[in-house]
């Protein structure tokens, strides 16, 4: 009796949460229905894939804002109508201005969720002004929510899980594609509406029910003030120590202490808005003395990031990491020094700062473009090397001014901004234009004294690849930074089959899928990197043979030829970049 009276709780509150968000549960529908038709298809996620999702996470994080200031400023059927409208406007707004972009790349990814991120925030902040909690309180209420609703849709996922799997096992046979549509429906679809459910309705709902909705649970207490807080303790002894032995050396050096202390500020200022309430003298000690503490940490962030551009320029990276280490300061400022009425200034300056920092022309990527094509043009002209747009190859130049060269180059090339820069090719790539562009290596910077490794290959071009015995090939470029590549649709024996390249921690694999989306056949790029890692460190030219590797079973067979490709090693972190033809032969059609 029990568990049914909870189930249809559970249930009452999923179906007040659609009446609630009717427009959120529109895009959530849709994103879902997209997943859908993409996994019951080919199994491809393209640009088109890409824009309608992001879409709709836009059109989530819009409409679930509107019904917030619905709620707590406009209670008005007609306002709440306008604020819907004009949710869909912007939805529509951001599919416009996305719409026709050939690449889902870093800038869109980033810009979005830097303002998914304002959102998300507003949705959390904007309840606790006028309803009678604090912002600590709101933020407990919708970590709580997260927390449970992931934690059901997990549950529930693998429930689903066992039932197919014993069903495809003891009854009949089950497309694997089933696993993929549970997810779909469980994660895409039920847990954000489930999340929305236990959210109250703070102009409504009566006193317990908000009561019980934001408190701290035992349990979370007790990991917060007996945990959590001891261990960022001591984690805050040995990073002032580190600052204080190294401070006239390594530390302005060290490309770990900044990513470092940036994460340490996100967890001293979460784990201070979840311990806002508690009363404990853990809880106690951690508020009145961490904020204070993260003022001079976050200042020596900034200096550290600030003091690099000189030798990287501005990159987007280090644009969030120095606008962040503003917000941090702040924060610390206003938990160190103001009252509970004057901590809405956090939340409202995150929001402002993360949509600063997305909006043209004081954004992350106009800023950093144009820093990185003027240190790049200072240095070309300083040198020689540029004249009337015009880059004359140079090779001896100071070694500082080609890591500047390096660096910038690099950077303009990764993100697409060659077009951009009327001297250099439109086309231009990093990894095989550079030395004939601007007359030296880009490995001629690197300090063969420390201990990294480094290793170049290209493949002859005097010897021809054998391609007798595979029926398609295709170029790809790989990385282990990223780029997946998906080539297009190939037919092969009697059945229809996709060739990509999926980066996975430090390096990757060539991956042939069948029209379902299952595996076929891949090839690990590890395994060429351990046979290349044999052979002397530097550039070497190889014949075709040293560079074609092979993978085969009972289903088809693949060779990969590489035509170049680069590993380094730079503190215990593996970097490879290249070119391959990948051949590929169907033995059997499923």
């Amino acid at each position: 009796m029990k568990l049914a009276k909870g189930f249809q709780h559970s249930l009452k509150g999923l179906t007040d949460s659609v009446a609630r968000y009717p427009l959120t549960t529109a895009f959530l529908l849709a994103a879902a229905v997209i997943n859908a038709g993409t996994i019951q298809g080919s199994g491809e996620q393209g640009v088109t894939y890409g824009i309608l999702l992001l879409t709709c996470a836009a059109g989530v994080f819009l409409s679930t804002t509107a019904q917030v200031l619905h709620e707590g400023f406009f209670p008005a059927p007609a306002k709440r109508a306008l604020l819907t409208g004009i949710a869909c406007v912007l939805a529509l707004g951001y599919f416009l201005i996305v719409k026709d972009t050939p690449a889902i790349g870093t800038e869109i990814l980033v810009r979005t969720a830097a303002l998914l991120s304002a959102l998300f925030m507003a949705f959390i902040w904007l309840p606790s002004i006028k309803a009678k909690i604090s912002f600590s309180e709101a933020f407990m209420g919708m970590f709580k929510g997260l927390f449970i609703s992931l934690f059901f849709s997990g549950v529930i996922f693998a429930g689903v899980g066992i039932i197919l799997s014993a069903v495809d096992l003891l009854l009949f046979g089950i497309d694997s594609r089933s696993f993929a549509h549970a997810a779909n429906i469980i994660f895409v679809l039920f847990a954000p509406m489930y999340f929305l459910s236990l959210v109250p309705n703070y102009s409504v709902e009566d006193e317990d029910k908000i009561k019980s909705a934001v408190n701290c649970p035992k349990f979370l207490e007790i990991l917060i003030s007996n945990i959590i807080i001891p261990l960022t303790s001591i984690f805050t002894v040995i990073l002032v120590l580190y600052i204080a032995l190294n401070i006239t050396g390594s530390f302005w050096a060290d490309n770990l202490i900044e990513p470092m202390l940036v994460a340490y500020s996100i967890v001293v200022i979460v784990v201070y808005i979840l311990a806002g309430n508690l009363e404990n003298k853990f809880a106690k000690t951690f508020k009145k003395v961490f904020p204070k503490v993260l003022i001079p940490v976050v200042l020596f962030q900034i200096l550290a990031s600030v003091l690099k551009i000189g030798d990287v320029g501005l990159t987007h990276s280090r644009y969030y990491a120095i606008l962040y280490g503003f917000f941090a300061v702040l924060a610390g400022v206003v938990y160190s020094f103001f009252g509970p009425a004057k901590r809405g200034i956090v939340p409202a300056a995150f929001i402002i700062l993360s949509v600063f920092s997305a909006l043209p022309p004081i954004d992350a990527f106009t800023v950093s473009k144009l820093n990185q094509i003027g240190t790049l043009e200072k240095v070309l002209v300083k040198n020689g090397i540029l004249a009337d747009d015009r880059i004359v190859p140079k090779e001896n130049i100071p070694d500082q001014d080609k890591l500047i060269i390096v660096n910038t180059a690099s950077y303009i090339s990764r993100m697409g901004y060659a077009g951009d820069v009327p001297w250099l090719a439109d086309d231009f790539n990093y990894y095989s234009d550079f030395e004939r562009t601007f007359g030296f290596s880009a490995y001629d910077t690197i300090d063969w004294e420390r201990p990294q490794d480094y290793h170049s290959f290209m493949r002859s071009q005097r010897d021809v690849v054998d391609v007798s015995g595979y029926e398609m090939m295709a170029l790809v470029y790989f990385s282990s930074e990223g780029g997946r590549f998906e080539s297009n649709e190939m037919a092969l024996g009697t059945g229809t089959y996709y060739l990509s390249w999926q980066p996975e921690g430090q390096g990757g694999s060539f991956v042939l899928k069948d029209e379902s989306g299952s595996e076929t056949l891949s090839l690990d790029i590890q395994d060429i990197i351990d046979r290349f890692q044999e052979r002397p460190q530097g550039k070497e030219e190889i014949s075709a043979a040293e560079a074609s590797f092979t993978a085969e079973n009972d289903r088809a067979r693949m060779k990969v030829v590489i035509n170049f490709m680069e590993i380094n090693q730079f503190g215990g972190r593996q970097n490879i970049y290249g070119e391959a033809y990948v051949l590929v032969q169907v033995k059997t059609a499923r």
